[in-house]
């Protein structure tokens, strides 16, 4: 069907196959470009998000709607798809965006991003393998998740 293959194609711009070495490339640009802390953030970021998400998910054991669309194993809450998004496109946009001059160019990386992270969320419900609070969840917890190894990450080196 077109229009499952549509959100698929959505999902997909928040799967492991792409943000695996995507989180890589970016933590190895920060390095390259000699932003250290940024690196580490984007490490701890998305990758200790990644193993935040595996945990909760076995915490609370929620199971995924009866109704999907796919064929899906695992438990529902929080949505890993919604919480990797998030946290890898928001690094994306905190650590890139000052490096573009043009503020044109600008705006419309950052707002590319952020339709980026909403439509992978609204895939996940369309594709009926989340509930709308199972993404809400995901996106919640990435952004705090984000924020405390912001903040953790400047404590420990300011």
């Amino acid at each position: 069907m077109p229009v499952i293959d549509f959100w698929l194609a959505i999902s997909f711009l928040a799967s492991r196959t792409i943000l695996f070495p995507a989180s890589l490339l970016l933590i190895l640009y920060c390095l390259y470009v000699k932003k250290k802390k940024e690196a580490a953030w984007a490490a701890a970021g998305f990758y200790g998000g990644v193993a935040l998400n595996y945990a909760l998910k076995r915490i609370f054991q929620l199971p995924r709607p009866s109704n999907s669309l796919i064929a899906i194993d695992g438990y529902a809450f929080p949505s890993g798809h919604a919480l990797s998004a998030v946290i890898f496109y928001s690094l994306l946009i905190a650590i890139v965006h000052k490096e573009i001059k043009n503020k044109v160019v600008r705006i419309g990386f950052i707002t590319a991003n952020i339709l980026i992270i909403l439509s992978v969320g609204l895939s996940r419900i369309m594709l009926k393998v989340h509930t709308v609070y199972d993404v809400i969840g995901g996106s919640v917890i990435g952004l705090l998740w984000l924020f405390v190894m912001y903040r953790f990450l400047q404590k420990i080196n300011p």
